[in-house]
């Protein structure tokens, strides 16, 4: 080819060559964000809302990251347990320039819930005797953000196996810059029968016939910051104060710290540290959350018959969404305990912590460790259903997923003084099975699972909780 021809050519190109450029320059240029707008909050105050973006008005952003930090907006706007369902999508007005549209649908605020509870751990154990004297009943009332700023308000009448009357007010934020929060409480407890120790792995139950068998005062005021979206800190002062009978103290010496003390009174101190970047919550599918907690429980002040033990623990878990509908999970908690506690602060595994498949166990000891596995398989897509005929709108949209659930547990406890009676203690524990979590709207998550442990015991049981 002749160097005319070359020329000719290069002279044809480079206007093209030059507008690939300026278009690729452009695709690639930073969105100005020009403003936010929210629809569907009638009663949640905008800046509430604002507080859970990551992008705000004024903010420059990557063309490529936009919709990553839209998506992980929505998920901190359904974190907070204030709406049915959340939209937020860009608006583009030109190619660098965009608005954020919000729509929310709120949720029902005020609660008149009904309480039935087990006073058992579980349910599962409650349904060996199905005894319903070992039921609690009564009446929460909630009301849910109150104000429009996500502050929450209870007060709590309990009946039946233990009574119970408490009162809990929480502000998220007590600033301007939404960073520091206050929750405060108190509550007055008593119940007639009272677990005083652990046979074989069984509770020792003493009764009263002719009343209350233990007294709980409890008042306690909890202060928190949120730097950032998924970061927060806690630090609580408690006061509590317990009385037992002396059917109590009889059966077992160590109830309370001092010989045969009949009544505790101390004040507790605690910080807590959590990371928490859950896609869901309610019923995670991706993302991690680590906590880390440190209790002094005992100070010095106002102590009678108090304990003096320094407790940490720690909590971290992580999902893997694989596949649209696989994910993977693993979870681990661990506790220990500096001192010697009395049988009233002490707490292994059992309660709200257990291997899955030794539900009808309780493991004493002043620390454990536990460890979680699961496989989730999405059976049907997560559904939002709208139903017209509600009459409220708060209630006309329905969502619900059911899931398949393949799991493995393994724990341990340690424990230097009841380990004599009791055959778990200081074992590996461990179990295995497979089960189906159905979630639905409200947070509700109802679990059905058949388990095999390490003893040869296997059964199905039932939990309303998510896994771990």
């Amino acid at each position: 080819m002749s160097l005319a021809r070359l020329s000719f050519l290069a002279l044809l190109i480079a206007p093209c060559a030059t507008v690939v450029a300026q278009d690729t320059a452009a695709t690639v240029q930073p969105l100005q964000v020009m403003g936010v707008t929210i629809t569907g909050s009638k009663i949640t105050k905008d800046r509430i809302i604002l507080r859970e973006l990551l992008v705000q008005e004024g903010d420059t952003v990557d063309a490529a990251a936009i919709y990553d930090k839209l998506e992980r907006s929505r998920q901190n706007l359904m974190n907070l347990s204030l709406f049915n369902t959340v939209t937020v999508l860009p608006l583009y007005l030109d190619g660098r320039h965009v608005m954020i549209e919000v729509t929310v649908n709120e949720r029902w605020t005020i609660w008149p819930a009904p309480i039935f509870q087990f006073a058992d751990p579980n349910f599962n154990t409650w349904w060996l005797t199905k005894d319903l004297d070992r039921v609690n009943y009564g009446m929460y009332l909630y009301k849910y953000n109150f104000r429009g700023r996500n502050e929450t308000v209870y007060l709590k009448a309990q009946f039946g196996y233990t009574r119970q009357f408490g009162l809990r007010y929480r502000i998220p934020f007590i600033d301007r810059q939404q960073r520091w929060g206050l929750s405060i409480g108190g509550s007055y407890v008593e119940q007639a029968e009272v677990t005083a120790g652990t046979i074989n792995n069984k509770r020792i139950l003493v009764d009263n016939d002719e009343g209350p068998n233990r007294h709980e005062q409890k008042a306690d005021i909890e202060l928190s910051l949120r730097r950032s979206h998924d970061v927060r800190h806690f630090w609580r002062f408690g006061f509590i104060q317990a009385q037992v009978g002396d059917t109590v103290t009889t059966q077992a010496l160590d109830y309370f710290d001092g010989p045969n003390a009949d009544e505790t009174r101390f004040i507790s101190f605690g910080y807590s540290l959590i990371w928490d970047r859950r896609d869901l919550r309610i019923y995670p599918r991706d993302g991690h959350y680590a906590e880390v907690r440190i209790d002094q429980l005992g100070l010095g002040l106002l102590g009678k018959n108090a304990p003096d033990i320094t407790t940490a623990s720690t909590s971290l878990r992580k999902w893997w969404k694989v596949h649209d509908r696989l994910s993977l999970a693993l979870s681990m908690r661990g506790k220990h305990t500096w001192g010697t506690p009395s049988y009233y602060v002490q707490e292994g595994l059992g309660y709200s912590n257990f291997v899955r498949g030794y539900e009808y166990y309780v493991v004493d000891g002043e620390s454990f460790v536990l460890g979680k596995g699961n496989v989730v398989l999405q059976l049907f897509k997560p559904r939002t259903q709208r139903v017209e005929a509600m009459p409220l709108e708060a209630f006309r949209t329905l969502y619900f997923a059911l899931y398949l659930d393949v799991f493995a547990d393994a724990g341990r406890v340690w424990d230097s003084r009841y380990a004599e009676q009791n055959f778990l203690a200081n074992e590996w524990m461990s179990g295995y099975g497979v089960g189906l979590d159905l979630v639905t709207s409200y947070d509700q998550v109802v679990r059905g699972e058949y388990t095999l442990n390490a003893l040869g015991e296997h059964g199905f049981f039932l939990h309303f909780t998510q896994p771990f």
